[in-house]
């Protein structure tokens, strides 16, 4: 008996050696299969690529433009990057993209979405991005000899050597090592998924590259403020804002129209003196080709116009907001009407169905007024240095750095789809049992076709029909799938809100 147990014990240490053993080489062999059919694929698809092999990675390079021979290349330093990509498997199938054309093509096209290229994080440590991706960007491509001469005068090659820059593109032919989960989300996913161990194909494009995101975007927010009526920066000492709103540097009184929140808050600014009938100029508008940003204009002067219609501030006869009633101050409850707005002019958020329509065409839940108190929170900490200095009844609007807002990591964006069903009745289902019970007996092609299909059909089409079984009861299976998107905020991000507040409560009693 003590030998059968050691003889039991020493089986199951051994077996329990050639488990993880066996399962090490199933995904050993997996991965060497999946690399062997890809160079299969790119020997048949591809065959000017065989020599364009990247040994740190194992994925295969289509260079289809040097980039912008002035711009440092990207591995030159850490940095932030700006790509335009999409993303396909072998087949040809969009599985995520940032592209607007793509989206529409994949069926996936949403109002929603704000297609405009990825920002990420690209260091000598990968943090969330494909990680094909990144080793292109981080390491010196090595183009083959044949595909080099084939190509060096139409692509403008100096170099075999090849270091992605601004402008640069490429074609990325990755086997699932270095691809990991490659879905889209809030409308950048594609009309199909990835399967786990799958090639993946990305065309890529290098749009920009940012050492220091919070200066870029501070550099954006001045110069946004700067190009729409001027900006003036209040501070501590010679240049103090005034107390007094009859002072003429007063904000309700200069030229500038934006002005500092808060003297030791950066780059958080307030127009006090917005109202929908001011025309925001926007320095770069997003770009689209189709409804409703297509026709930009056309929709700014849209959303004025339900604004006014809304909240009754026509142009002219809009109250001058040194007449109106006190500020909100820290403890005071705001009921806030807002836009949110990137500055290229895409609306991220509203509050007011009016826009919600103009839009996205619809308006999948009622907006109501946003209750905030500065001192007890519950926004971005932008609001919490502006809407107390605002006054019940007043237009304003504000634009604010990430610092204040959704800072370094964003906002993702995200799908989800809720499917409803109705079903038959039991009416319904016993009139479909009668009605085939009738046709095979009494139908055209039925027992007793002919004359009698058509006796008899008359004769129990009304009798069903007069129970309720018959073909004028409407009730079928439905099946209604919803879904739902939210914009995504990317990383470093300035924001624009349009903001209106409610009188108060006070005011209207009085």
């Amino acid at each position: 008996m003590k030998f059968f147990g050691h003889t039991l014990l020493a089986a199951a240490l051994l077996l329990a050696l050639l488990l993880p053993s066996c399962a090490k080489e199933e995904s050993e062999s997996y991965a060497t299969y999946e690399k062997m059919a890809l160079a299969s694929w790119i020997r048949l698809n591809r065959p000017d690529l065989e020599e364009n092999l990247q040994e740190d990675g194992g994925y295969y390079v289509d260079v289809l433009k040097v980039g912008n021979k002035d711009a440092a290349p990207i591995n030159d330093t850490i940095c932030w990057v700006k790509f335009d990509f999409s993303g396909r498997d072998l087949s040809g199938n969009i599985i995520l993209t940032r592209r607007e054309m793509d989206a529409k093509l994949a069926g996936t096209f949403t109002k929603y979405t704000h297609y405009v290229p990825y920002y990420r994080y690209c260091g000598e440590i990968n943090t969330s991005l494909i990680e094909g991706t990144r080793l292109a960007m981080r390491n010196t491509l090595t183009l083959g000899e044949t595909y080099y001469e084939k190509y060096k005068n139409e692509r403008g090659f100096e170099s075999r050597e090849i270091l992605l820059r601004e402008g640069s593109e490429v074609v990325l032919y990755m086997p699932s090592s270095v691809v990991g989960g490659a879905e889209g989300d809030g409308g950048y996913e594609g009309q199909y998924t990835l399967d786990t161990n799958r090639p993946f194909i990305v065309t890529m494009t290098i749009c920009d590259t940012v050492k220091n995101p919070l200066e870029s975007e501070g550099s954006a927010v001045d110069a946004f403020c700067e190009g729409d009526g001027g900006l003036r920066v209040y501070d501590t000492k010679e240049n103090k804002r005034p107390e007094k709103a009859d002072d003429a540097n007063h904000p309700y009184n200069i030229t500038e129209r934006w002005v500092n929140a808060c003297d030791t808050v950066p780059q958080v600014y307030v127009d006090y003196r917005y109202h929908p009938g001011d025309a925001i100029r926007f320095p770069e508008r997003y770009q689209s080709a189709y409804e409703p940003y297509a026709a930009f204009d056309k929709l700014e002067q849209d959303i004025a116009d339900a604004l006014k219609e809304r909240f009754g501030s026509e142009e002219g006869t809009y109250p001058d907001v040194k007449e109106l009633t006190d500020s909100v101050k820290m403890d005071g409850k705001a009921k806030i009407w807002y836009i949110g707005r990137f500055l290229d002019g895409f609306i991220f958020d509203t509050n007011i169905d009016e826009v919600k329509k103009l839009i996205y065409g619809e308006v999948k839940s009622t907006g109501s007024a946003f209750e905030y108190t500065p001192e007890e929170g519950g926004a971005i900490s932008a609001w919490y240095y502006t809407i107390p200095n605002l006054k019940f009844g007043q237009w304003a609007a504000m634009v604010t750095t990430s610092t204040n807002a959704y800072g370094s990591s964003g906002v993702s964006g995200s799908s989800s789809t809720s499917t409803t069903t109705s079903g038959y009745s039991s009416s319904y289902l016993d009139y479909l049992n009668y009605l085939n019970y009738a046709n095979s007996y009494y139908g055209m092609n039925g027992y007793y076709g002919g004359y009698y299909g058509g006796y008899y059909g008359g004769y129990y089409g009304g009798y069903y029909d007069y129970y309720g079984y018959g073909s004028g009861y409407d009730d079928t299976t439905t099946t209604t799938t919803t879904t739902s998107v939210t914009t995504e905020i990317p990383p470093f991000t300035p924001l624009l809100f349009q903001i209106y507040v409610e009188p108060s409560d006070e005011a209207d009693e009085e």
